[in-house]
C-alpha cells in the first residue's frame, strides 16, 4: 500500500512539474519577441556539469525551449558565478569551467546556435549574496549592518569570506542563501541585439525612463538621463596595467563627470554604480581575465576613496577579453578593406578559443593596426550611474570630451516593484518568477528567494579577525609509480620491476610514504632471474612556499627527506647469482612539478648506507639446481636511491565546510 502511494505521489509530482512548465513556456512567449530573457541555470557544488533536474533548472530550460524555437535570435551571452567561498582564484576558474560547460551543452541541443554564444565568467556573486543580506526580513539592523560592513568593505575576497566565516552566523547564511549562488545566467537576445557586452548607442528618440542615468548608455531603458553620439564613459588603461592615470585618454574627463554627477549627493540619492571591465584581447587570456578583474575592482576603489558611503552601491562585473567590442570596432573601422573586415571577422566570430583566435590574427598584416588603434580603447572599465531622482532641469552636467553630450530628461519614471533591474545587462525585462521545488524534496528555492531558517539568526557578536581561510577540496593520499623501475625493462626486458607508492600529506609542510617493489621474473630456462621484494618507508619536509588558500597546494616544490628500505633478492643473470637480505637508510633531496590541481611528477635521488649479506651460487648445467658456493657481507655508501615518480592525488571536496 505504502509503495502504491509513493507511486502516485510520485506521478503527480510529475504532472504538476509538466503543467508548470507547460504554463511557464506560455508566459515566457510573451517576452521573447522584443525584450531579452535572462534564466539562471544553477550548478551543484563545485561541480560543472550541467543538470536538467537540479533545483529550479527543469523550468528554466523549459523556457530556454520556448525562447528558442518562438525568436530568432542572432545569439546570447552565458555569465557564469561560484558562490563566494573558496580560494578566489580557483572559483574564477569553476565558473569559466560553468560557461564553457553550459555553452557545450547548448550547442549539443541546438546546433542553429554554434556561434553564437559569448561567455563571460565571473569568480564570486558578492553583488547577490549582498542583496539577498538586504531583502532578508528575519535579519536584525544590527545583524545585517555587521554582514554588509564586511561584504562592503575594501578587503580581498578571500578575506572577506574568512571575516564571515568568523561569525557564529555564518552557517545559517551559508544554508539560507549560498545554494543559490552557483549559477549560470543566460541573456538571450531577440533578433537585431548581440550577445556578449554591447554598447548601445542612444537615440534622440529614447524613451524616458526610470532611473538617471550618468555616465554613458548601456541600452538599458531603466535611464532617465538620454546619451547621444555613441557615448563612451570608459576609463582606459594602458596596456598590461591596472592604475588609473588621470593623464592618458579622456580619464580625467570621465572621473570629472563623474565628481560633478555625485557631488552632495547621498547614498539615498543614488540607485546604484555600474562598472564593466574589460582587457584587450592580445596575450594569455587567463591573464586578461585578471586584468580585467583588476581594472574594475581599481576604478570602484577610486569611486570608494572618494564616497566611501557609496560603497554599498556599486556592483563590479569583469567582461574579460573584449571580443565583442572588437567585433564591433572591425565592423565599424572606415580604414579597413572590405576584404580585411571580412577576414578579421571570420576570425573573430569563430568558436575557436580566445588563445587561438588571437594567434590567427597575429600572423594577418592588419595585426599591427589592431593592437595600435584599437585595443587601447578595449582596455577599460566602463561607468554607469543610476540616480533615484532625475537632477534639476537647470543642472549641468559637463558632456565628456570626445564622448557625446549628456542631456536631461524632463520626467523621471518611478520604479516599479514588478521589473527586474539587472545591473550587468543591457536590456530590463519582467521577471518570469521560477516554480518552486516540491515540498518534499531537498531543493532549496529558485533564484533570489531565501528558504526560511529553522531557527532565526542570532545577534552578531563584533567582528573577529579573519580566520585562516581553508579550502573546501581535501586531499587525502597520493599514489605514484616510479617510471625509472617500470621503464627499466625497455633497456634490459628482465629488469622491469612493477612498484607502486602512497603518500599521505600532513598539512602543507610534511609527508609521509611507503613503497613496494615486486619485480619476480625466472627465464623458462631457469638460466636467469630477475626477483626482488623491496619496501621503503620515509618522511618528506616540504620547502616551498605554498598557497595557504588553496588546501590542494601540496606534495609540490622542493623537498628533503629520510627514507629507509628494506628487503630480499634473488639476482642471476647467467647461470650465476646472489641471494641475499639487504637494508639502506637514506637522506633524499627532490623536487615535484606541479602539473595540475591533483597531478604531479617528482624528480629525487637518495646518498646513504647500503647493506647486504649474501650467498654466491652457480646453477648445475641444467640451471634446475642451484650450488652454493660462498656467503659475504658488503657494505655502500653512496647514491642508494633515484626516481621520476608520476603522482596523482585523491582528493574529497567538503560541501560542508566549503560549499561552491
Amino acid at each position: 500500500m505504502i509503495e502504491m502511494m509513493n507511486i502516485i505521489n510520485n506521478a503527480s509530482r510529475t504532472a504538476l512539474r509538466v503543467v508548470f512548465s507547460a504554463v511557464l513556456m506560455f508566459i515566457a512567449s510573451f517576452f521573447i519577441r522584443a525584450q531579452e530573457s535572462t534564466m539562471r541555470v544553477y550548478y551543484k557544488f563545485d561541480n560543472a556539469t550541467v543538470y536538467t533536474d537540479y533545483l529550479s533548472n527543469p523550468e528554466v530550460f523549459a523556457q530556454l525551449d520556448a525562447v528558442v524555437s518562438g525568436a530568432a535570435s542572432e545569439g546570447f551571452e552565458i555569465v557564469t558565478f561560484s558562490s563566494p567561498e573558496g580560494n578566489f582564484d580557483y572559483n574564477y576558474r569553476l565558473a569559466q569551467r560553468r560557461a564553457e560547460s553550459l555553452r557545450n551543452w547548448v550547442y549539443a541541443k541546438y546546433p542553429q546556435l554554434n556561434g553564437k554564444v559569448s561567455i563571460s565568467p565571473n569568480a564570486e556573486s558578492w553583488v547577490d549574496l549582498r542583496s539577498k543580506v538586504e531583502s532578508d526580513s528575519r535579519l536584525s539592523e544590527e545583524v545585517r549592518s555587521k554582514f554588509l560592513v564586511i561584504i562592503d568593505s575594501d578587503k580581498a575576497a578571500d578575506a572577506k569570506e574568512s571575516a564571515l566565516k568568523a561569525l557564529p552566523e555564518y552557517r545559517a547564511m551559508y544554508s539560507n542563501y549560498f545554494r543559490t549562488l552557483r549559477f549560470a545566467e543566460i541573456r538571450l537576445a531577440a533578433a537585431g541585439i548581440n550577445a556578449g557586452e554591447n554598447v548601445v548607442s542612444g537615440s534622440d528618440n529614447a524613451a524616458p525612463s526610470a532611473t538617471g542615468s550618468a555616465f554613458g548608455s548601456t541600452g538599458t531603458a531603466a535611464s532617465s538621463v538620454a546619451v547621444s553620439n555613441s557615448p563612451r564613459a570608459d576609463v582606459i588603461f594602458a596596456l598590461r596595467s591596472a592604475e588609473i592615470d588621470q593623464n592618458s585618454y579622456s580619464n580625467r574627463a570621465v572621473l570629472a563627470a563623474v565628481a560633478s554627477m555625485l557631488e552632495g549627493k547621498s547614498a539615498e540619492d543614488v540607485a546604484a554604480i555600474n562598472i564593466v571591465s574589460s582587457a584587450s584581447p592580445e596575450g594569455p587570456v587567463a591573464i586578461n581575465n585578471r586584468y580585467s578583474v583588476l581594472r574594475g575592482q581599481a576604478l570602484r576603489d577610486y569611486i570608494v576613496s572618494a564616497y566611501p558611503e557609496l560603497a554599498g552601491k556599486i556592483s563590479v562585473r569583469s567582461a574579460g577579453e573584449a571580443w565583442d567590442d572588437l567585433k564591433s570596432a572591425v565592423e565599424s573601422d572606415p580604414s579597413l578593406s572590405e576584404a580585411s573586415r571580412s577576414k578579421l571577422l571570420s576570425i573573430i566570430v569563430s568558436d575557436a578559443e580566445a588563445d587561438a583566435k588571437e594567434a590567427k590574427l597575429r600572423a594577418l598584416p592588419e595585426w599591427k593596426h589592431l593592437f595600435e588603434d584599437v585595443f587601447p580603447s578595449l582596455r577599460y572599465a566602463r561607468i554607469n550611474v543610476s540616480m533615484n531622482e532625475a537632477p534639476a532641469d537647470n543642472t549641468d552636467i559637463p558632456a565628456i570630451a570626445g564622448q557625446g553630450e549628456i542631456s536631461i530628461e524632463d520626467e523621471v519614471l518611478p520604479v516599479k516593484d514588478s521589473t527586474l533591474h539587472l545591473s550587468d545587462s543591457t536590456i530590463t525585462v519582467p521577471a518570469v518568477t521560477p516554480v518552486a521545488a516540491p515540498a518534499d524534496t531537498t531543493q532549496t528555492a529558485p533564484a533570489d528567494t531565501v528558504t526560511t531558517a529553522t531557527e532565526p539568526m542570532q545577534e552578531v557578536a563584533p567582528v573577529q579577525e579573519p580566520a585562516p581561510y581553508v579550502d573546501n577540496t581535501r586531499p587525502i593520499f597520493a599514489a605514484s609509480t616510479n617510471l625509472v623501475y617500470d621503464f627499466g625493462g625497455l633497456i634490459r626486458p628482465l629488469s622491469w620491476t612493477p612498484n607502486f607508492a602512497l603518500e599521505l600529506p600532513i598539512g602543507q609542510k610534511w609527508s609521509v610514504y611507503g613503497e613496494y617493489a615486486f619485480p619476480w621474473w625466472v627465464t623458462g630456462a631457469n638460466d636467469q632471474a630477475w626477483q626482488i621484494l623491496k619496501w621503503d618507508i620515509g618522511a618528506r619536509r616540504w620547502l616551498s612556499r605554498h598557497n595557504k588558500y588553496d588546501r590542494m597546494d601540496v606534495l609540490r616544490g622542493h623537498f628533503i627527506g629520510i627514507d629507509l628500505g628494506a628487503g630480499y633478492y634473488d639476482i642471476e643473470p647467467r647461470h650465476t647469482g646472489y641471494q641475499g637480505e639487504f637494508q639502506t637508510v637514506s637522506l633524499e633531496y627532490g623536487y615535484a612539478f606541479r602539473l595540475s590541481r591533483a597531478w604531479r611528477l617528482d624528480l629525487f635521488g637518495g646518498l646513504g648506507w647500503l647493506g647486504t649479506h649474501y650467498r654466491y651460487y652457480e646453477g648445475d648445467s641444467t640451471d634446475e639446481h642451484l650450488l652454493y658456493r660462498h656467503h659475504g657481507k658488503m657494505d655502500w655508501f653512496g647514491p642508494v636511491k633515484a626516481g621520476i615518480s608520476i603522482k596523482y592525488i585523491f582528493h574529497k571536496s567538503e560541501e560542508g565546510r566549503n560549499g561552491r
